[in-house]
């Protein structure tokens, strides 16, 4: 077809003809080695940019590799915290039930020790009573004693009085005899002696160390240097005040 195009040109057109032809394709080759150089060019770079996705890529399987690793530590010291916190659950669940059973056995302590209580203030009541009516035993023993005493110093002046007036009864006598001049036998007044009862009922007082005994009908009483109180003398405190005679033994109870 190319002859039969050029069929009806001359040698020399068909020359340039031929020449323009290769012009053309070498310029076409010229674009296309351009462009095939393009393309090499952008596959390189794209080579590149794929060699540095590689690296990343490496790079972060490197970094997921140690952060796996970091996870499976991190887990393995979770796995011994649990440990350690289910020791510590079952340690105070323990102690938890020791608390209890502490608490019971304080409820019934506090239970017994309230039944002491109310049996001590019942016996307390019941010493304070005793005292009361011990209190009221010898301040009535001390009132008959005085008033036993006051009679029996009445009795004495009265007997005092008596002799006083037999003596001047036998003065008198002997007097008028003397003047009658009339012997008479002589007669001796007689002693006036406290009876027996009242040497006895009269109180002896003496001091036993600090504090003073008075002595009621043969028993010996102490008496409170504070209130005055007459008290056993076996007695560690005042009934009636609370005065401590035995320091000593109070503590000992």
């Amino acid at each position: 077809m190319a002859n039969e195009e050029l069929g009806g040109l001359s040698l020399w057109d068909q020359v340039q003809t031929y020449v323009a032809k290769i012009k053309k394709l070498e310029v076409e080759i010229k674009e296309k080695s351009k462009q095939l150089e393009e393309k090499e060019k952008e596959l390189a770079q794209k080579e590149g940019e794929i060699q540095e996705l590689q690296r990343k890529i490496e790079e972060k399987e490197k970094f997921l590799d140690k952060k796996s690793s970091e996870l499976e530590e991190y887990s393995k010291k979770l796995e011994e915290m649990k440990k350690k916190y289910e020791d510590k659950v079952k340690e105070i669940e323990g102690k938890i039930n020791t608390i209890l059973q502490s608490e019971k056995v304080l409820k019934e302590y506090e239970d017994a020790l309230a039944s002491a209580k109310k049996s001590i203030q019942e016996n307390l009541e019941g010493l304070s009573k005793f005292q009361e009516y011990f209190k009221n035993a010898v301040e009535d023993i001390i009132s008959k004693q005085k008033e036993f005493v006051e009679k029996s110093e009445q009795v004495i002046k009265m007997q005092t009085t008596l002799s006083d007036l037999r003596e001047k009864m036998i003065s008198t006598i002997q007097n008028l005899a003397e003047t009658a001049n009339i012997s008479l036998p002589e007669v001796k007044a007689p002693s006036v002696e406290m009876p027996k009862e009242i040497e006895e009922a009269k109180p002896e007082t003496t001091l036993n160390e600090e504090f003073e005994v008075v002595i009621v009908d043969g028993e010996e009483f102490i008496k409170c240097p504070q209130c005055g109180t007459l008290n056993s003398k076996d007695a560690i405190m005042c009934y009636n005040c609370g005065y401590v005679f035995k320091p000593e033994e109070l503590e000992n109870q």
